[in-house]
C-alpha cells in the first residue's frame, strides 16, 4: 500500500516538473513571437498560458494550483525590485509629490468605479469593488521597465507610486469593506469600523515590521561581502534567501506577500553603496527571467473565460470605470503636483495592470461577505476575475506604449534610430 502511494506521489511530482518545463518553454516561445510583432513579451507569456490552460487544457487547474508557489516567489522578486527603486536620496525631492499622486489617483479610481457600478448593483457591493479597483499590479510594470531600460521622470514616478499603492489599497479596502458590510446589515448586527480595520491594519503592520527586520539583516550581510570573484554569487544567495524568507513568512503570518519583500528591498537599497546596488541589480536581472516567464504563463493558464460572462454589465462598468479613473486620477494628481506634461499624459496608462493584489482582496471580500449574502460575494469575485483577465492581456501593451510615447524606452529609441539610418541609406542608394 505504501509502495503504491509512493509511486502515485512520484508520478504526480514528475508530472508537475514536466508542466513547469512546458510552461517555461512555451512561455519563452510565445514571448519571442510577441516581440517579433512589437508586442510586450508579457502578453506572449499570458497567451501561452491561455493555450496550456483554458484553451487546450494541457495543464489542469489542480496542477496549476500545485505549482502556484512559483508565482509567489516571482511576485516576491518583483516586489523586492520595486523596493530597490525606493532610494531615499531620490525620494527626498519627490516624496510628498509621490504620496499625493498615489492617494489622488486611488481615490478617484475608487469613486468612478463605485458610481458606475451603482447603476447595476447595490451600493454596498459597488463600494467594495471601488476599493479593489484602486490596486495596481507591480509585476508587468517592473518587467517592462527592466526589459526596455526605461529612464526618465515617468519611470521615476510610476515605480514609487506602485510601491505605495499596495499600502493605500489595503487601508482603503478595510474602510470600504466596513462601510459596505454595515450597509448590507446582518441578523447578528453590522460589522463595526474597528473590526473591519483590525485585519488590514494588522496585515500592514506585520508586513512593515517583518520586511524591515529581514531587510536590515540582508543589508548588513551584503555590506560584509568582500569584493572577490565570488561576490556576485554571494550577492545572489543573500537576495534569494531574503526574497524566499520574506515571501514565505508573509504568507505564513498573514502579511502582504508584496509589501513585505518590497519593504525589505527598500531597506537593503538604502543600506548599501552604489557599487553594491549595481551588482545586486545585475545579479537579479540575470537570475530571474525563467521565474518571470513561469509567473506570467501560470497567470495565463489560471484565467477562465466563463467568469467574463458571469461578470456581466457590472464587469464592463468596473473595467471602464477603472480605466477612466486611473488615467483621469493620475492626471489630476500629477497636475496638482505640477509634474511634467509627459508624466501627466502617460502615468495613468502605466497604472492599469491589475492581478495578484486585486484577486487577494476579492478573496478577502468573498470570505467576509459570503455568510451574509452569497450573491454579492460571487458578484465581487466574478467581476474582479473578469477584469484581471482583460487587464492582464491589454494593460502590458498600454504600459509599453506609454513609455515609448514618453520617449523613456531606451530599446524603442535605439530601434527607431536604426530604422531611420536604414531608411536614409536606402534613400541615398536610390538617389
Amino acid at each position: 500500500m505504501l509502495y503504491l502511494l509512493s509511486v502515485e506521489s512520484s508520478t504526480d511530482v514528475s508530472k508537475l516538473i514536466i508542466y513547469v518545463g512546458l510552461i517555461i518553454l512555451l512561455g519563452l516561445l510565445f514571448g519571442r513571437l510577441a516581440e517579433m510583432v512589437k508586442v510586450p513579451a508579457i502578453t506572449g507569456y499570458l497567451i501561452a498560458g491561455l493555450f496550456l490552460g483554458p484553451i487546450l487544457k494541457i495543464v489542469d487547474i489542480e496542477s496549476i494550483r500545485s505549482i502556484s508557489f512559483l508565482s509567489d516567489i516571482a511576485l516576491g522578486f518583483i516586489a523586492f525590485q520595486v523596493g530597490n527603486e525606493l532610494w531615499l536620496g531620490k525620494l527626498k525631492k519627490s516624496g510628498m509629490k509621490i504620496v499625493v499622486i498615489t492617494i489622488v489617483q486611488a481615490l478617484l479610481t475608487t469613486l468612478v468605479v463605485t458610481l458606475l457600478a451603482m447603476i447595476f448593483i447595490d451600493l454596498s457591493v459597488a463600494l467594495i469593488l471601488g476599493a479593489i479597483a484602486a490596486a495596481t499590479a507591480p509585476a508587468p510594470i517592473m518587467i517592462i521597465v527592466k526589459k526596455y531600460r526605461t529612464k526618465g521622470e515617468l519611470t521615476d514616478t510610476v515605480l514609487p507610486v506602485v510601491g505605495l499603492d499596495d499600502a493605500v489599497g489595503v487601508i482603503m479596502f478595510g474602510i470600504l469593506l466596513s462601510i459596505g458590510m454595515s450597509l448590507m446589515g446582518t441578523s447578528t448586527g453590522s460589522l463595526t469600523f474597528a473590526e473591519a480595520m483590525k485585519e488590514p491594519m494588522l496585515e500592514l503592520g506585520t508586513s512593515i515590521l517583518l520586511g524591515a527586520v529581514i531587510g536590515i539583516v540582508a543589508g548588513l550581510a551584503i555590506k560584509t561581502i568582500s569584493p572577490d570573484k565570488e561576490r556576485q554569487e554571494k550577492n545572489l544567495i543573500v537576495v534569494t534567501v531574503t526574497v524566499l524568507i520574506t515571501t514565505g513568512a508573509s504568507l505564513y503570518l498573514g502579511a502582504s506577500p508584496i509589501l513585505t519583500p518590497m519593504i525589505a528591498g527598500a531597506i537593503v537599497t538604502n543600506m548599501i553603496n552604489k557599487d553594491c546596488y549595481v551588482l545586486e541589480e545585475k545579479t537579479i536581472r540575470f537570475f530571474v527571467p525563467p521565474i518571470m516567464i513561469a509567473f506570467f504563463t501560470i497567470a495565463g493558464a489560471s484565467l477562465q473565460f466563463d467568469v467574463i460572462l458571469a461578470a456581466g454589465a457590472v464587469g464592463i462598468m468596473y473595467i471602464v470605470g477603472r480605466t477612466f479613473g486611473k488615467i483621469f486620477g493620475a492626471y489630476a494628481g500629477t497636475a496638482l503636483m505640477k509634474s511634467s506634461p509627459n508624466v501627466r499624459k502617460f502615468l495613468g496608462m502605466t497604472l492599469l495592470p491589475q492581478s495578484g493584489v486585486a484577486i487577494g482582496l476579492s478573496i478577502a471580500a468573498y470570505n467576509a461577505i459570503s455568510p451574509i449574502n452569497m450573491d454579492f460575494a460571487l458578484t465581487i469575485q466574478n467581476v474582479v476575475l473578469a477584469a484581471v483577465l482583460v487587464f492582464e492581456l491589454v494593460a502590458p501593451l498600454l504600459v509599453k506604449l506609454a513609455f515609448e510615447k514618453s520617449g523613456e524606452s531606451q530599446d524603442y529609441n535605439e530601434s527607431q534610430e536604426k530604422e531611420t539610418i536604414h531608411k536614409r541609406k536606402l534613400a541615398n542608394s536610390h538617389s
